[in-house]
Parts: structure tokens; sequence; C-alpha cells
């Protein structure tokens, strides 16, 4: 099989033999797959620069195992500059389509809920909702992400003050008092207005008060905990060490 000029985002790299690469891509018609990058490594390799992430691209493959061999390769645009926690939040939705999603699985309105958002990232101001609006894509996609607009067990409609528990296999439950995993309404409403997988709603509302933010980061991160089944997410365990790592230095006054 041959694919030419296809729209993609390189997910994942790792040096192979003496001068290729071994790349996870994320193609918007094909899903993900493994392609060999021969001699990507190479000082005079035309593709060098541009087999790694955060640059979108047009691939081109020929394919007949499991793995592929990438045939020609350029960039659709500028890579995205993502820089700090900016950076971090990048590798860390890459990291869940490596984890969430298999090889050979068209995703076309993921991919473009990905292409997207993931430009948001860059941008402070918007870096959190553009993270759960791709968030929300991946539940959906998996089929798993619950209605935000009702309660689960009684089918009322949520409201903004209320208090609910979030149930991963069921949804939210309403409860009388704050603990663990209870979320406002407010934060699920938040969540199915401007975070909906649908390319079309994805407006950025940079006035979103912090308490309603981190709520729904819980809530979105208690679902998707769920679906990783215990797995440990390495860029997770890496920014907590980084954060930790910058405090201690402020704290000692040293500022490096």
């Amino acid at each position: 099989m041959r694919v030419d000029q296809q729209p993609c985002w390189i997910l994942h790299r790792r040096p192979w033999r003496e001068s290729s690469l071994l790349l996870e891509v994320f193609s918007r018609d094909y899903g993900r797959l493994g392609l060999v990058a021969r001699g990507a490594r190479g000082a005079k390799s035309s593709s060098r620069g541009l087999t790694e992430p955060f640059v979108p691209l047009r691939c081109s493959w020929s394919r007949r195992s499991e793995l592929g061999t990438m045939t020609g390769l350029e960039a659709s645009s500028a890579k995205l500059p993502l820089r700090g926690q900016a950076l971090w939040c990048g590798l860390y939705v890459n990291e869940l389509m490596l984890t969430l999603f298999g090889r050979d699985d068209p995703l076309p309105e993921l991919f473009d809920v990905y292409a997207a958002s993931l430009p948001a990232v860059v941008d402070k101001s918007s870096q959190a909702i553009a993270l759960r609006q791709i968030e929300m894509a991946m539940l959906s996609t998996l089929g798993v992400l619950p209605d935000l607009t009702q309660a689960a067990t009684s089918g009322d409609p949520i409201l903004v003050d209320a208090l609910y528990h979030v149930q991963p296999e069921s949804g939210l439950v309403e409860v009388n008092a704050p603990g663990r995993n209870v979320v406002h309404g407010r934060a699920a409403l938040f969540l199915a207005a401007h975070c909906e997988p649908m390319v079309e709603k994805q407006s950025v509302d940079s006035q979103i008060d912090e308490q309603t933010r981190r709520e729904a980061r819980l809530l979105t991160r208690c679902l998707i905990d769920h679906q990783l089944g215990g797995r440990a997410l390495k860029t997770r365990e890496l920014f907590v060490k980084s954060n930790a790592r910058t405090r201690a230095r402020q704290k000692n006054g040293t500022g490096k």
C-alpha cells in the first residue's frame, strides 16, 4: 500500500539502527502507525528537522507489514513553539494518544480536534481549555464520555452550584458534601458547553474562574485515569519532579 501527502503529526520518535528513526505517526485518515524514516538522522537528510513532534506535516509512505517506510515528508506549516509548561502539555497529549489508542484505527474527528486545539496550548491563557478539549475528544472517541448535562442516577439536569461525584462508569452522581472526586455542576456544564469534541465549537474563554478550571481538570482526569487502568504517565511524573525542583530553587533563592 502506498499513501501520498497524508496530513499527520509525529507523536514520538526514537533512533533505529545507525542513521534511521522509528516514528509513531498520527495520520488523519489512517490513525496511528509506525514508520521507519531511513537515514533521517543523517546530516544530508531532506527530512532533517521535520521528524519531530509538534510540526504539522504531510507524509507519504509505503507499507507491506506492521511497519511502513516513509517515502516523503514536508511541513504544511511552521513548528509549534512549545516551550516550558506548553511543551509539557504537548508531550502529555502525545503520551495519552500513544497509551489510549492502538495502531491502524482511523480517527479523523480526533485528528481534527488535535490539530485545532494543540496550537492553543502555546498561549498560557488558552492552555487549560485546549487540554480539556483534547481530553474530551479522546474520551468521546473511546465511547466513554458521560453526559455532563444530567445526573447519572436521577436524570435531572446538572445544577450550577450542586455537588457531584465523578463516577467514570456511570457519570455524575449528586452528593451533599465535598469530597474526593467531587465537583460543582458549573465545571461539568462548562466542559459540556466549551469543550464538546466538535471542532466548530472550539472557542477559548480565558475568563473561566480558577475553581472551575481546577474542577474541570479534576473531572477529565478522573475519567482518563479510569481508562489508564493504573498505568502511570511519564509526563505527569516528570512534570511534578520539575516543579518540585523549581520550587526548591526558588526557596533557596538561586533562581536557577
